[in-house]
Order: C-alpha cells, then structure tokens, then sequence
C-alpha cells in the first residue's frame, strides 16, 4: 500500500494509531525503568541499614540489682516561687527526671526575669513569630 493511494483521512487514522501505540510503548518501558531503579535503590538502603546495625549492636540495658532492706531516699519539695501552680512544677520535675534518667532533682522552681516587657515569654515569642520579617 502506497501512501499516495490513501485518503487525508485514511493518514490522519494511521498518525493517530501509530503515535498511541508508540506512546503507550514507551510509558510502559518506563513504568519498568523506574520500577527497577526503585527496587535498586531499595536494595541499596538495606544493605547499608545491615551493615550499620551489624557495626553497632543493640545493647541490652541490665537492671540494677534490687536490695531488699534497702531504705528510700528522703524526698524533699523543691522551693517554690510563689505563684507557679502545682501542674507547671508537676510537669518540670517530671521533665528533669525523665531528662536525666533519675539522677537529678529539682531543688528550686522561680520565674523567669521578664526583662521590662510585659508579655510572658511565650507571649513575645509569638509576637516575634507574627511579625517577622519574610
């Protein structure tokens, strides 16, 4: 079949078929392309996350040895500034032990020096945060 002997109409349909089928070819070809990369890259990953943990072994935390005539520990409150409710010092202290791992306590609790400016620390960071420059 010669292209001379068929219809404009007749080309447009063959350009139209042949361009959709090359397309739908190639986004195939693709799809699989990025497919193995993927699986490549994966690979990859694991192998390092093995070695990093082959390199670095998990250890394991051992309990202290319990005694059992052992006595507790005097607790003592803090010093508190008045003011400060139960909840923030609640909240502080607990913050310090898990911090610390229980090595540390909290001795005494006082507000912040507000420097001249009547908003709260909180309050002038947000009014830093609204009003900076982009």
């Amino acid at each position: 079949m010669d292209l001379n002997e068929l219809s404009s109409g007749e080309i447009s349909l063959v350009v139209l078929l042949t361009g959709m089928v090359i397309t739908f070819v190639m986004l195939i070809i693709l799809t699989f392309l990025i497919k193995i990369y993927g699986t490549i890259v994966y690979n990859a990953q694991k192998k390092d996350e093995d070695k990093e943990k082959a390199e670095n072994p998990v250890s394991v935390p051992v309990a202290a040895p319990v005694v059992a005539n052992a006595a507790p520990l005097p607790v003592t409150a803090p010093a508190v500034e008045s003011g400060i409710p139960q909840e923030v010092i609640a909240a502080i202290a607990a913050a310090v032990y898990v911090t610390t791992c229980g090595t540390h306590t909290v001795k005494s609790i006082k507000r912040a020096a507000t420097l001249g400016s009547p908003r709260s620390v909180w309050g002038a960071a947000g009014l830093l945060e609204s009003t900076r420059p982009f």
